[in-house]
């Protein structure tokens, strides 16, 4: 038996488990591309915020206008503003809000939605979904459509 019989099916599985690394690399370290433009003019309901589902039936949503104006609810209370788009940097100027009462788990919700919302810098869609990404929050958001 000489050496190139021996090292040829070494040197094929070392290939082969190469190969496997870069193809299952691809892709992780890669930050998605900002999405400012197909978000407009659509209305964006919750459907997960920071890794969780969203308590009584919350009927939270956000819609981005062409002409730099958002609006939507938080579950229980409405809101409205306006938002720009800087060096590929989502950012809502001061927002607006009505004052109703909610129960205190809703409660909770609107106001990490809103911290969220406020913090968000990073739009894009993927699958269908749009995400915003900022401050060390995750909103994902489904089409109303």
């Amino acid at each position: 038996m000489n050496l190139t019989s021996i090292f040829r099916p070494v040197l094929l599985i070392l290939f082969i488990f190469w190969a496997l690394s870069l193809f299952g690399c691809a892709g992780h370290g890669a930050a998605p591309e900002p999405d400012f433009v197909s978000t407009r003019d659509t209305k964006w309901v919750l459907v997960d915020l920071n890794g969780h589902g969203l308590v009584d039936f919350a009927h939270i949503w956000v819609r981005f206008d062409s002409d730099g104006k958002i609006y939507g609810s938080g579950g229980c209370n409405s809101f409205r503003g306006h938002y720009s788009i800087e060096n590929k940097e989502f950012r809502t100027g001061p927002l607006a809000m009505t004052r109703k009462a909610c129960s205190g788990s809703l409660a909770a919700q609107e106001f990490e939605f809103m911290e969220a919302l406020e913090s968000a810098r990073l739009l894009f869609r993927r699958n269908g979904l749009l995400f915003m990404e900022g401050g060390g929050h995750v909103m994902e958001f489904s089409d109303s459509n």
